[in-house]
């Protein structure tokens, strides 16, 4: 027996489970934003294995993909299991309020970020009976849609949420995604953050 056992052991259709693996290390690499030199340093193994275990080329051992997936700071089934995306909604309601004593003056805060990234901030108006289908942004992009006025549909494509006045959605942006105005003089906040 190996000292490093292969994950497709014994599994039917091993190939499928290859590329998964490729697939997902892939993503949660390039959204941590790492380079393979960098994850493969922190991950304590070469920079050849890992290339291959992203091209779905290699065969990688349970111990290895413990190693990455320790590297990447996500569980071990991160890197075996299908990717279902990922959206964060927040209410009109939610969040923490912060009140001046005093004065009539509120906030709510929305996102917390910290790190080196470059951030956009987009007001963005639509109306009803057009979809706006975003290909793929480059990989590490999020995106956050907040509601100012009407209603929208926004999200991956699969995933979409519908949110209202003050209800925003986060949601990674390496995929496609789509905007949908649900009520006329729809009104939006676009923030796209770029590691």
């Amino acid at each position: 027996m190996p000292d490093d056992p292969s994950i497709i052991e014994n599994i039917p259709d091993g190939a499928k489970v290859v590329s998964l693996v490729a697939e997902n290390i892939r993503r949660l690499r390039e959204r941590a934003g790492m380079s393979l030199r960098e994850l493969a340093t922190l991950a304590q193994v070469s920079t050849s294995t890992l290339s291959n275990i992203e091209a779905a080329t290699g065969n990688p051992g349970v111990q290895t993909l413990v190693h990455i997936s320790g590297a990447l700071g996500v569980p071990f089934s991160e890197l075996v299991v299908p990717h279902e995306p990922d959206v964060e909604v927040q209410r009109a309601d939610e969040g923490v309020v912060v009140k001046a004593e005093g004065l009539a003056f509120e906030s709510r805060l929305l996102i917390a970020a910290s790190g080196r990234s470059v951030t956009e901030v987009y007001w963005t108006s639509m109306e009803p009976g057009d979809t706006y289908e975003a290909g793929p942004h480059l990989p590490g992009v999020n995106e956050t849609v907040i509601v100012v006025h009407g209603r929208m549909r926004t999200g991956p494509v699969g995933a979409e949420v519908e949110l209202g006045p003050g209800d925003r959605a986060s949601f990674a942006a390496d995929q496609s995604h789509s905007y949908t105005a649900l009520a006329k003089g729809t009104r939006m906040v676009l923030v796209l953050s770029y590691r």
